[in-house]
């Protein structure tokens, strides 16, 4: 790896910390060069400016949203095991990425016109078209109930992000620290799927 690629690297994943933790607004240029170990005159260099960095880590992160489930609603696995991959995935992904679910919603709210600059609307759009394909699809071959595929959407959204982006009020009502929210999330992926399977049953 040549010193250019793993100075670009460093910055990348200090800025992906930063604007994660803080948003595009609060984040300072001068944290993400101290927590990258390089000055600011370099990072400027390789990011001539906030907003090119930020396009970089909302692109890469937004993406990172959608690839895994996309690529699962594609797969030729029967439905129900796509809902289970697909629940699945999300929570893995987002116990591993906390802030990536309120980032990402905060950007959009703040700045709706970055959706349409980096593709991240394209790729809700093809996300939200094969899901409603495959939902009409199990409806007419008889393998499912009927089912408004915008709420069965709204349902998937809310029971895997809700948790996280709701963690310090779960925690305080629930009285349970760290560790024993990261044990609630790994069983909330077969029992999320089995709430959503169960209604959608013959």
């Amino acid at each position: 790896m040549s010193a250019a690629v793993s100075t670009e690297e460093n910055i990348l994943e200090a800025a992906r910390k930063v604007f994660m933790q803080k948003g595009f607004a609060a984040a300072r240029m001068c944290e993400i060069a101290e927590m990258a170990g390089i000055n600011q005159a370099l990072l400027h260099y390789y990011f001539r400016s906030k907003d090119r960095l930020f396009g970089v880590i909302f692109e890469q992160q937004s993406q990172n949203f959608y690839s895994n489930i996309i690529s699962i609603l594609h797969s030729e696995v029967p439905f129900f095991e796509k809902l289970r991959l697909m629940i699945a995935t999300e929570i893995e992904k987002i116990s591993s990425a906390p802030y990536l679910p309120m980032f990402i919603l905060n950007e959009m709210h703040s700045n709706p016109k970055r959706m349409q600059c980096n593709g991240t609307l394209d790729r809700s759009t093809h996300f939200f078209k094969t899901f409603n394909d495959l939902v009409e699809q199990e409806y007419k071959a008889g393998r499912i109930r009927k089912v408004c595929p915008k709420q069965l959407f709204l349902s998937i959204m809310g029971i895997t992000m809700f948790p996280f982006l709701a963690q310090p009020m779960i925690k305080m009502a629930m009285e349970i620290d760290g560790k024993s929210f990261e044990q609630l999330m790994q069983e909330r992926a077969e029992h999320a799927s089995e709430l959503i399977i169960r209604s959608l049953e013959v």
